[in-house]
């Protein structure tokens, strides 16, 4: 999956094309070594960074069902470029778990039925904080319809962004870090730290594609602006 650092340079790199398309390919369960109907990407174009998933940092093909693959037989399922790598020492346990709890009879049928899915079968593995951070963001997308559900996916990738801000991250880890501990702290209602999380994103330093050092991010500028305009008018002291 494309990291923060790739996307920053993608915005500049990225074709004109207008449309995501897919073509059929197979997948080997790493389980069983049966082959299972996938999807793998085609074509794309820079637009894709534009799409409201942006406001939550995770991008297509992440956003898409097409980008999960699920072994219908024995409930075996991840996102695509994770599917066959699943390491040795995890296999054992991950089968007999799924033995007790998969029911081919009763397969999950929506996106949000196979992400939800996804994170039961993920939380078998020895995922890293970087991937639910990424996970967690892309539910509470996914889940926006349902404000509490998505509030509550929120609520999770908060500890892992704190974390990761606690680590010191540099350049574009750092400007993603700033914006969503931001972002997220409005949509949990707190302004103040919001306002707090906007303006360290706005002082915060990068590296562009050459090497040169500057302060305020295009991208995430353009976000801020949006974003800013969700807050309460702030408060002026009386003189």
């Amino acid at each position: 999956m494309k990291t923060l650092a790739a996307f920053l340079s993608m915005l500049c790199l990225a074709g004109m094309a207008r449309a995501t398309t897919w073509s059929k390919t197979e997948l080997i369960d790493p389980l069983t070594g049966e082959k299972v109907p996938a999807q793998e990407i085609m074509s794309y174009g820079g637009y894709i960074y534009n799409w409201p998933s942006k406001f939550d940092l995770v991008f297509w093909p992440l956003t898409d069902e097409n980008f999960i693959c699920l072994n219908g037989k024995t409930g075996y399922a991840a996102f695509n470029p994770d599917f066959e790598k699943l390491p040795e020492a995890e296999k054992d346990a991950l089968k007999k778990w799924l033995a007790a709890h998969w029911d081919p009879k009763a397969p999950p049928r929506t996106h949000l039925e196979k992400l939800l899915w996804l994170e039961k079968v993920y939380a078998q593995r020895k995922m890293d904080d970087g991937f639910w951070s990424r996970f967690y963001r892309l539910m509470a997308y996914i889940c926006q319809a349902d404000p509490e559900k998505s509030l509550s996916y929120v609520r999770r990738a908060m500890p892992l962004l704190e974390k990761k801000f606690a680590a010191n991250p540099k350049d574009a880890e750092l400007l993603e870090t700033l914006y969503l501990i931001g972002e997220y702290s409005r949509r949990l209602g707190d302004e103040t730290r919001a306002r707090e999380f906007f303006g360290k994103v706005k002082a915060a330093k990068y590296k562009d594609r050459d090497g040169t050092e500057k302060v305020g991010h295009p991208y995430f500028l353009e976000l801020l602006a949006d974003r800013e305009k969700l807050l309460a008018p702030a408060k002026t002291e009386p003189k």
